[in-house]
């Protein structure tokens, strides 16, 4: 399980950056995938990545200059072992055990 912190994202409208931090949960090492449902407003950092148990990792947003519209980023994860050095691996072999939606407006 993961959280994220702060939950939700708000922009203006033009643009700007805001950072969260998605916290672990678990007792084990996650990797992540994070997805986009604007990729034409929205550029993530990063899009793969790795938690250790009971860590966290930063994870910027950047809106870019755009009408005004709700949308939402989707964070995929998937327990890894230790020795797991590439973070896309799980997801390419379709090991996606949840996700949690945050929540994304642009005013």
């Amino acid at each position: 399980m993961i959280n994220v912190d702060p939950p939700t994202g708000n922009f203006p409208a033009s643009g700007g950056n805001s950072t969260h931090n998605i916290v672990s949960e678990s007792d084990s090492r996650l990797a992540f995938k994070v997805k986009s449902s604007n990729n034409d407003h929205y550029r993530v950092r990063p899009v793969y990545g790795f938690i250790d148990a009971k860590g966290k990792a930063k994870l910027d947003i950047n809106r870019l200059p755009g009408p005004a519209k709700e949308d939402k980023i989707v964070i995929q994860y998937a327990e890894v072992p230790a020795e797991e050095t590439d973070a896309t691996a799980p997801f390419k072999a379709g090991a996606q055990q949840g996700e949690i939606i945050v929540k994304i407006v642009a005013a």
